[in-house]
């Protein structure tokens, strides 16, 4: 089988069963994915008993995106200080390839 491969896989978040087609390399990622909101399912069910499961989900939902959003936020501050470092880099090297050779004694 290829790493691209679809295959289809049903994960269980609260006792909510979801079909899914992944590319094969991709399994393990999604069990991850699954566990980590199952778990944190079963923590708030625990927690905060007289809520409804629709209620916990939509708490897990929101706990999910509100991570996904943090990262994009960490991703654009990193990409944008990458850049500024590769654009220092470059007119570090631009400077120093325009300036004549020393000649060595």
């Amino acid at each position: 089988m290829n790493e691209t491969d679809k295959v289809k896989m049903t994960i269980n978040i609260g006792g909510e069963h979801i079909s899914l087609s992944v590319d094969f390399n991709r399994q393990d990622a999604v069990r991850d994915a699954e566990k980590a909101a199952d778990d944190l399912f079963d923590k708030w069910r625990l927690r905060w008993p007289t809520r409804t499961n629709q209620a916990i989900l939509a708490m897990v939902a929101y706990q999910f995106a509100y991570f996904y959003q943090d990262l994009l936020e960490r991703y654009e501050k990193a990409s944008t200080a990458a850049e500024e470092s590769l654009s220092l880099i470059d007119s570090y090297l631009s400077e120093k390839a325009a300036r004549p050779a020393k000649d060595a004694d």
